[in-house]
């Protein structure tokens, strides 16, 4: 065979050797990109768009809760309606039985009321400063959306003692009579000892008068104008003493020597009325 011939065998192989490494490389080329660009729609597509898709259905999850807890709302409204208009109702009676204010004078005629049904004699009547007990903010007043009632609440009350001397029949009819009083009170404590030698009782009732302040409702000052023209002793200290009381309050039966009534007690007076 020729020199020629020779050679072009010799480059013809070689040509097809590098044909045959250059589309190998190539190959491995074009799947390590294909694998890549795989990699990255995996990775920013695929993932975003599974991430996306969860937090979708759990926000589905929590407007369908939403709109079945709506629909409950919507099914139920005329009974909610009934419960609110009760509700209303309930409010408003319990703010009419509280007077706009309790001062001196309504403690002062209470005794007067007192002694007019009853025989009883004062040693002292007294009197403590309003102070507020609990109140209601002025936003949760106006939400309510109740005529007469658009600023803070304030539930307030007054203490007063009545220092006295009764009987045990009297002493009954007194307690009696605060229970069905027209003002708005309660009894705190109640104490009193037998006086062995005249036969009555001698002690004190302790009395809350409660009041409601940020109402419409105006203070309305009891009438006194009888007590003022009528009565001139209060106290009655000419007629009721050591002396003669057990002459209008006979018959204190179920009393022993010594015996105290008493219930749970406040102490502290700030001002007297002697």
């Amino acid at each position: 065979m020729s020199k020629d011939k020779i050679k072009k065998k010799k480059e013809k192989e070689s040509k097809g050797g590098l044909k045959k490494i250059f589309n190998k490389n190539t190959f491995l080329s074009i799947t390590l990109a294909g694998m890549l660009v795989l990699v990255m729609i995996y990775v920013f597509v695929y993932m975003d768009y599974t991430q996306k898709t969860e937090d979708l259905t759990a926000s589905n999850e929590e407007l369908k809760k939403v709109v079945d807890e709506l629909q409950q709302y919507s099914d139920n409204i005329e009974e909610y309606k009934e419960e609110i208009e009760g509700m209303r109702q309930q409010i408003e009676q319990v703010v009419a039985e509280y007077p706009a204010d309790a001062r001196e004078e309504d403690i002062v005629m209470l005794a007067v009321e007192l002694q007019e049904r009853n025989v009883i004699g004062y040693d002292a009547i007294n009197m403590e400063e309003r102070e507020g007990t609990y109140s209601i903010p002025g936003d949760l007043v106006k939400a309510a959306a109740i005529e007469g009632l658009d600023e803070e609440l304030v539930f307030a009350q007054k203490h007063a003692v009545y220092v006295n001397t009764t009987n045990y029949d009297n002493l009954k009819s007194i307690i009696e009579q605060v229970y069905l009083s027209d003002n708005r009170i309660g009894i705190d404590n109640i104490a009193y000892a037998k006086d062995e030698e005249n036969g009555t009782l001698e002690g004190n009732i302790d009395i809350y008068f409660y009041s409601l302040a940020g109402t419409d409702k105006e203070y309305a000052s009891p009438d006194i104008a009888a007590y003022l023209s009528g009565t001139s002793d209060l106290f009655k200290s000419d007629k009721i003493n050591a002396k003669n009381i057990p002459l209008e309050m006979e018959g204190a039966e179920g009393m022993e020597g010594g015996e105290v009534i008493e219930g749970d007690g406040a102490e502290g007076n700030e001002e007297t009325v002697e």
